[in-house]
């Protein structure tokens, strides 16, 4: 078994494959500034200073700020949707425009036939949609959160939510809108938070400092960012690793010699992804340490975990790893083809503009690649931290399915019993789909 390990991983570590996956895990790391962190230490803050914004769930700052918008795209019949991450202007048909109307009519004092007057009469680019009730919110400790604008001129639309419209009733209303744009837009239940721009307070930055001085180490804070962005990249780069080993015994016309052999097919598929696996985590938790390691001298005397970089290479990326050499082994046994690459590069694919919606503590259950897009929040983390585990090892059962998969297929060849119609045939299959897939993204 060393020894077929040790052939494998020669294989894998000598490929030009490989050489081609480092380089772009290094190039990743250097462009996103993750592999030297010596210029972003984390620091305390000090009282007077601004601390950046971020988004909370505050009913009051979003219904108002998600009509004032709706309206505004409503007028223009002009409406920014990301269906699969991408930007889409969406114009509505006269029907649809009808219903938008419905709604805002519905959530607001102004009238429906109102509503259609101020589109047929007034201008796109003088005409602002106000709050009669401005007023300051202000947050728990007494400092402004945001200021609501109130109506200084003749020419602005003066408009009242209604005072018995709730927040869930609010957001039923902004799910049907998403709906007639085509969904991904302003109004989809991921991005509506959006609207709830607050600024982070002198006590929310005090205790999201403490939080990664106490439970992060720091070091977790570099290393969760590391993981961010190179997650990313090796959701997809695996699998052309998988294909090009899966491939290379058939390229070499010696995978018959191999069925023939009495080692166990188990042996050969559970090594060969063994060692593909090892190959590209020993890499990574190579390159999260020089990372991990820039940041250090920021922290003398302070308490560092120092295998924070291993547990989540191990944690986070391990699993997006195993997924899509499984992937990558499966559908070439499968088809004897790279098709696989279709496959997994249009889940790559949707999954990374999908999730530009939930940079932070992007955990759901089918998420390839989990999103934690910064040094802070480490109380969103922890937070969301068991839907992160539930998706990890989600990835890792799928993972072992298809290997065990794959080891099946493995061995109904060595067999004979997938003769060559039946292989003609699964890769017709494959082609078919990914031509369809391909005409339908374009």
């Amino acid at each position: 078994m060393f020894t077929l390990f040790l052939r494998e991983s020669k294989k894998v570590i000598f490929s030009i494959t490989f050489l081609i996956l480092i380089a772009a895990m290094l190039l990743m790391a250097l462009s996103q500034d993750v592999l030297d962190f010596n210029d972003r230490e984390i620091e305390m803050p000090f009282s007077g200073q601004s601390y950046g914004m971020q988004t909370k769930e505050i009913p009051e700052i979003i219904m108002p700020a998600a009509i004032t918008s709706l309206y505004s795209e409503y007028k223009a019949n002009s409406y920014t949707a990301y269906p699969i991450g991408f930007y889409k202007n969406v114009r509505l048909s006269t029907k649809e425009q009808q219903q938008v109307a419905e709604i805002l009519s519905m959530i607001t004092e102004i009238s429906l036939e109102e509503l259609v007057n101020s589109v047929n009469t007034t201008t796109h680019n003088g005409d602002r949609l106000i709050f009669e009730n401005g007023k300051e919110l202000a947050s728990d400790d007494g400092e402004v959160m945001i200021t609501m604008p109130i109506p200084n001129n003749d020419s602005d639309t003066v408009l009242l939510v209604k005072d018995e419209l709730t927040y869930e009733k609010f957001k039923s209303y902004m799910k049907q809108v998403d709906k007639l744009i085509g969904g991904g837009s302003n109004y989809s239940k991921t991005m509506l938070l959006n609207f709830g721009k607050v600024p982070i307070t002198y006590k929310e930055a005090i205790d999201s400092y403490f939080m990664i001085k106490d439970k992060d180490h720091f070091s977790g804070a570099y290393a969760r960012l590391f993981s961010d962005y190179l997650v990313t990249v090796l959701s997809i780069l695996p699998v052309f690793l998988a294909i090009t080993i899966s491939l290379k015994d058939k390229r070499n016309g010696i995978h018959e010699l191999i069925y023939t052999r009495k080692t166990s097919s188990v042996k050969i598929i559970l090594t060969r992804y063994i060692s593909i696996i090892t190959a590209i985590m020993i890499s990574v938790i190579i390159i999260s340490y020089i990372s991990n390691m820039s940041a250090w001298s920021f922290y003398d005397g302070m308490k560092l975990d120092y295998l924070a970089p291993l547990k989540y290479d191990l944690g986070w990326i391990l699993p997006s790893v195993m997924i899509s050499a499984a992937v990558g082994m499966f559908f070439t046994e499968l088809t004897n083809t790279a098709i696989g690459v279709a496959v997994q590069g249009l889940w790559w694919f949707i999954d990374i503009n999908t999730g530009k919606a939930e940079i932070i503590s992007g955990y759901s259950l089918f998420r390839l690649s989990p999103r934690h897009n910064s040094l802070q929040y480490t109380q969103a983390f922890n937070d969301h931290f068991n839907s992160l585990i539930v998706n990890r090892l989600f990835f890792i059962v799928l993972a072992l399915i298809l290997v065990a998969a794959t080891i099946l297929i493995y061995e109904q060849k060595r067999r004979g019993r997938l003769n060559g119609k039946f292989k003609s045939l699964i890769k017709k299959t494959f082609a078919n789909m990914a031509n369809s897939k391909s005409k339908s993204a374009a």
